[in-house]
């Protein structure tokens, strides 16, 4: 996952519920690490990468390194304008659109959710042991505080 910005709270949010299902993933948020991961992606990898409005350079430069490695690249913006639109093999599109000064990512967090969805139907039977077993955990593990 690629994003900067406040772009950078969808690809953490991503990326922790992804690694629920037990998927590899990684969030490169800064110039310097989009720089780095890139380097080492191939064909065999699907890269995301987020940016709205014009698109931050780190994202749509780090897409345009992946796609040149091979890997498979998806767009989110907002706008079918967007450089990472051209960059990319696929272009989710998600409003950003608010009546006040910022953006709301309304519309993102939802089209992830439906991401999420779509990926746990996909592998029905692991997302289902590892819904269980983090069910358990939350019933019973340390990391909750006793009522």
């Amino acid at each position: 996952m690629l994003a900067g910005d406040l772009a950078v709270q969808l690809a953490h949010y991503l990326e922790y519920q992804i690694s629920l299902l037990g998927l590899p993933i990684f969030a490169a948020t800064s110039a310097g690490r989009i720089l780095h991961l890139v380097r080492s992606v191939n064909k065999q990898d699907l890269v995301i990468a987020i940016s709205f409005r014009r698109g931050l350079r780190q994202t749509v430069e780090g897409a345009q390194q992946a796609r040149a490695r091979g890997a498979y690249c998806v767009a989110i913006s907002d706008t079918y304008i967007s450089p990472l639109a051209r960059e990319c093999d696929e272009l989710f599109l998600a409003s950003i659109e608010s009546t006040s000064f910022g953006a709301s990512y309304a519309a993102p967090i939802s089209l992830l959710n439906a991401i999420l969805a779509a990926v746990g139907q996909y592998r029905r039977t692991q997302t289902l042991a590892m819904v269980k077993e983090i069910a358990e955990e939350q019933r019973k593990g340390s990391r909750w505080h006793d009522i």
